[in-house]
């Protein structure tokens, strides 16, 4: 995404990401059968593409242009922390004493992944970034909480797909009179960016994830993709060479404990 903000503008360069990943799913829905959603869930589409794409993906890549890539994963990877508090103060869902263990843990290790210095220096601009990404975050938990409650019989290609092509339409309309939604600067590496964003983040991401969403307790679905920045700064480490810090360690590994206290009530409900 970082490399995609070099040749377009956030609110440009995520209308064209989403458009294009919710117009690539339509060959296979045509493929399969699948029919349209029900007039009376339209709306519920739209709550979703409102919260998961448009505002989401315009708060965060927004907040990118003031704020490092690694650094915009680990705060748009709290959308756990607040689902969990979401469930539990806004849907009345009881916490016991493990998944508060889990939270505290999680946010301990986001702590230690951003590090100390991060957390004290800092400027207007930089802070503006983090709060944009983290309303993000935000959005996306609500999202997440709409899909699990009143979205579960629906298909999961149908969703990821419908959502992502109604969340770009209110992207461009975000883009058109600020940025220009065709105020583009074509390169292979431009178009790189937007497809691979597209088909592999977006299409294939959703699509992934709204299954497990659907599929899985709410709490530990959110909360195992903690893990993601934690990948991805191990996976700079390893392929990139860029030095790992001990705090990503210990962040880690307090992220994992996290995760296991969050999923363990899960395991013991069910047995």
């Amino acid at each position: 995404m970082k490399i995609g903000l070099r040749y377009a503008e956030p609110f440009t360069f995520a209308t064209w990401r989403c458009a294009i990943g919710g117009l690539a799913i339509i060959p296979l829905l045509y493929v399969k059968g699948i029919a349209f959603p029900r007039i009376e869930k339209l709306p519920d589409y739209v709550f979703v593409a409102l919260f998961q794409t448009t505002i989401m993906f315009g708060t965060m890549l927004y907040g990118m242009k003031f704020v490092t890539a690694g650094k915009t994963a680990v705060l748009l990877y709290t959308m756990p922390i607040w689902t969990i508090l979401l469930v539990h103060y806004y849907l009345k869902e009881e916490l016991n004493r493990s998944r508060w263990r889990g939270i505290a843990s999680g946010c301990l290790g986001i702590l230690c992944i951003l590090g100390w210095d991060t957390l004290v220096h800092q400027n207007v601009s930089i802070l503006f970034g983090e709060s944009l990404i983290i309303i993000g975050a935000i959005s996306w938990a609500i999202s997440n909480i709409w899909v699990k409650r009143r979205m579960t019989t629906e298909n999961t290609y149908m969703l990821s797909g419908i959502q992502l092509i109604i969340g770009s339409v209110g992207l461009g309309l975000l883009a058109i009179p600020t940025e220009g939604v065709f105020n583009i600067t074509w390169t292979a590496e431009s178009v790189y960016a937007i497809l691979f964003t597209a088909i592999i983040a977006s299409t294939l991401d959703f699509t992934i994830w709204f299954y497990l969403l659907k599929n899985m307790d709410i709490n530990t679905a959110t909360f195992s993709s903690m893990l993601v920045p934690v990948f991805g700064l191990l996976f700079d480490w390893f392929i990139l060479g860029t030095k790992l810090d001990i705090g990503v360690v210990i962040g880690g590994i307090l992220i994992l404990f996290g995760i296991y206290q969050v999923s363990r009530t899960q395991r013991k409900s069910s047995e």
